[in-house]
């Protein structure tokens, strides 16, 4: 039986029962433009369908069918999906049944979404926060051989070493008496990067010896991505 024959059949079924089409889609729980399309032919239904309206004519159901079915075309099938989404959008009937299935499939999407930024977001955060460290410690390798101008590198024309330093120049100076001092770093760990857009906040503790003693400190620097580059903009540190 081809797809008009079938369309043919089920329309003369359903008159012999008395059905209308409206009687029969709510048995059925399917809509009337659907019903409508199968009996002019128009779309080949999926075996489940088949089967329930055959099931509420009171029609035992041709095992024929099934060959029409399996025979169907891609380009069938995705015609059918096609009409179903597009049914979806059609709230005049079956309306709380397609805005339920609607809002979870929205509510679906956007929690998709929402993953996948957040992921994104996460490994973002975990970069800066390598590139961070790898700058700091290659500026304490400078600092330990000498290179202050490479080390002035790291930092932004404006950037402050608190409590007293302030601008390239005056970090130039304080940079010069570190290393006639003798500095030496002994143990370096950033305790935590914190980063927010084109800021990061580096919380750090540091062993190291000046001037022939060994001192501890605590610090926090601040970072600024300037010009695609990550400079320090602010550092604040207490020796203790």
């Amino acid at each position: 039986m081809n797809q008009p024959e079938l369309g043919k059949k089920i329309a003369e079924l359903r008159k012999a029962k008395g059905f209308t089409q409206e009687e029969l889609v709510e048995i059925c729980n399917l809509n009337v433009r659907t019903l409508q399309r199968i009996e002019s032919g128009e779309v080949t239904p999926r075996l489940y369908t088949l089967k329930m309206i055959f099931s509420a004519l009171e029609y035992a159901f041709p095992e024929t069918l099934k060959a029409v079915h399996s025979g169907s075309s891609l380009s069938s099938w995705l015609g059918q999906l096609f009409n179903y989404i597009f049914d979806l959008f059609n709230l005049k009937t079956n309306t709380m049944r397609k805005i339920t299935i609607l809002s979870i499939t929205a509510v679906t999407i956007f929690l998709g979404l929402f993953a996948i930024c957040t992921d994104s977001d996460a490994q973002k955060a975990e970069k800066v926060a390598r590139t961070i460290e790898s700058l700091q410690n290659q500026g304490n390798r400078w600092i330990q051989n000498g290179q202050i101008d490479s080390v002035l590198t790291l930092y932004r024309a404006d950037a402050k070493v608190m409590p007293r330093y302030s601008g390239k120049e005056e970090i130039r100076q304080m940079l010069v008496e570190v290393v006639k001092a003798g500095y030496k770093v002994i143990d370096f760990q950033t305790l935590s990067v914190s980063v927010a857009d084109t800021i990061a906040v580096q919380k750090y503790a540091n062993t190291f010896e000046y001037m022939g003693v060994v001192m501890k400190q605590q610090g926090m620097t601040e970072w600024r991505l300037t010009k695609g580059k990550w400079l320090t903009v602010n550092d604040i540190m207490v020796v203790y």
